[in-house]
């Protein structure tokens, strides 16, 4: 039988996109639980479903349980649950199957690799979902339930997944923070982000056509040490903003010169 019932156990970013996402594939979302009560509710709302903010009154209706919370309780919420011949999944990108082990016999990750924030509702018909399960008949179940939301489901296991969670702070998480930085500079002297919003979208576009690395431009990559100079002294003021400017300078000179390097001495051979 294929998945027809959900409980979220939690209701934060990923659960609220995730929730309204099944509904609209006519999964019904039986309950949410959430430790306040106003969360609970708010996303219950949502999804037009009961809810709850104490755990020992779960439901055991559903099909299945998506633990949905910080890294941080996951383990604690795990402890707590005993819903033998349910599925019960973590949604982390960074914590192992393992930690479920004691929640059912049926266990697994179910893991959409976006970025989520409350304020918007994004399609999640090509994000990437990693499936991983403690059996065969979970993974088949938790795939064809993926497969219902994006056309790209795959088989990831753990180590692999921590893997693509490390790769993807780099590319997302660290990425953003660097719009932040380009944001205040922007303010600070009167102008408006929207003016790099082309650039931005060029340099996302071209990445699917070539490598990052063949993509990298800029003076750090050049040895434009004047217009580095210049820059540093722009940030004269702003002595974090300055150390990030410096720190990533170097790392891509170092790294393209010892690329350089390599390449060099490979034809050398």
């Amino acid at each position: 039988m294929a998945i027809s019932t959900v409980v979220f156990i939690g209701a934060g970013r990923v659960a609220t996109q995730l929730g309204l996402s099944l509904i609209k594939e006519s999964i019904s979302v039986l309950q949410v639980y959430s430790r306040t009560i106003e969360s609970a509710s708010a996303l219950a709302s949502l999804l037009k479903c009961n809810f709850t903010n104490d755990i020992t009154s779960l439901t055991k209706k559903a099909d299945l349980y998506i633990i949905s919370i910080s890294d941080n309780f996951i383990a604690e919420i795990a402890g707590q649950l005993h819903l033998q011949n349910k599925i019960v999944v973590h949604t982390s990108g960074s914590v192992p199957i393992e930690i479920l082990k004691n929640t059912s016999n049926h266990f697994g990750v179910f893991y959409p690799l976006n970025t989520f924030i409350k304020e918007k509702i994004i399609n999640l018909s090509t994000t990437p979902f990693c499936i991983e399960a403690s059996d065969d008949q979970t993974e088949e179940k938790l795939i064809g339930l993926a497969s219902r939301i994006t056309s790209d489901v795959r088989q990831i296991n753990s180590k692999e997944r921590a893997v693509i969670h490390l790769a993807a702070v780099f590319a997302c998480n660290f990425t953003n923070f660097m719009m932040v930085n380009a944001d205040e500079i922007l303010k600070a002297n009167g102008i408006s982000f929207d003016i790099l919003m082309p650039l931005i979208g060029e340099t996302i576009e071209k990445l699917c056509d070539i490598s990052p690395k063949m993509a990298q431009t800029g003076p750090a990559i050049r040895n434009d040490t004047k217009v580095m100079q210049k820059h540093l002294e722009m940030l004269k003021n702003d002595p974090n903003k300055s150390m990030i400017y410096q720190l990533l300078s170097s790392q891509i000179s170092n790294f393209f010169e010892t690329d350089k390097n390599k390449a060099d001495d490979s034809k050398e051979l």
